[in-house]
């Protein structure tokens, strides 16, 4: 079957940047320590963020390697490494998947964000770059976000695994901030139709003629054509995502 985006192979502009992430993941997460559901307060400080350094001939903490030098950061590792144990992740099939031998794919972005968005080859992990005012966002929301998984095992709202930066050595000294979450549409069953829903109609359209639009295209709030009607319990569980969200 075919699958969606560009595979990351030598040679594309962000294959040493793949290689950089996949290094920082696999040592982020193959140093787990133990795991608590009662985090105190400082894990969730934003301050709270280890950097490592990954030079090209390794070093006593991390392995030799053929990318680029660079510097990984870990925002608040305790609580992403809480947060996996609750959404049930096995870290030895997470690190499989984000650092095995099969490369990610790249999505052309959908939004006018600019964020670069990355799959995973068996599409259960996507990867968004992040602005730092983005990146901010997030950790002011995290103590919340965290409370709210811990009381709602079953909850509907985006899944975050993990939140990290990559710090290019050399002159150009690019950071590359991006947070790791669990894909939507990984998924058994065919999709036929993609929306990204934001509430607004201002030009909520996809610019794609209909003769183009395909189970790929991401469609807008005024392409949206269908009327939903939810259990009780799908209704309410809704309703309490929606509160969630509207707090921030």
């Amino acid at each position: 079957a075919k699958q969606q985006g560009e595979t990351i192979v030598k040679g594309h502009k962000h294959y040493e940047l793949m290689l950089n992430l996949q290094l920082g993941i696999r040592h982020a997460v193959g140093k787990q320590g133990p795991v608590t559901l009662e985090l105190k307060s400082s894990a969730f400080d934003p301050k709270e963020k280890v950097w490592t350094k990954f030079p090209q001939e390794g070093s006593k903490h991390t392995p030799r390697h053929n990318s680029c030098d660079f510097r990984w950061k870990d925002y608040c590792p305790q609580v992403f490494r809480t947060l996996r144990k609750l959404f049930k992740v096995d870290a030895a099939d997470y690190m499989l998947s984000l650092c095995g031998s099969e490369a990610l794919r790249e999505l052309s972005s959908p939004g006018k964000s600019g964020s670069f968005f990355y799959l995973t080859n068996d599409d259960r992990y996507m990867i968004k770059t992040m602005k730092k005012s983005e990146v901010k966002m997030l950790l002011k929301m995290l103590p919340a976000y965290y409370n709210h998984v811990r009381a709602f095992e079953d909850t509907l709202v985006t899944k975050f695994f993990g939140l990290h930066c990559v710090k290019l050595a050399g002159a150009n000294q690019k950071k590359v901030r991006f947070v790791i979450m669990g894909n939507l549409f990984c998924s058994h069953n065919s999709i036929h139709r993609r929306f990204d829903l934001k509430g607004s109609s201002l030009g909520r359209t996809t610019d794609k003629p209909q003769t183009e639009i395909d189970q790929y295209t991401t469609l807008k709030d005024l392409d949206l054509n269908f009327i939903f009607r939810l259990k009780k319990q799908w209704f309410q569980e809704f309703q309490r995502c929606n509160h969630f969200l509207f707090i921030f």
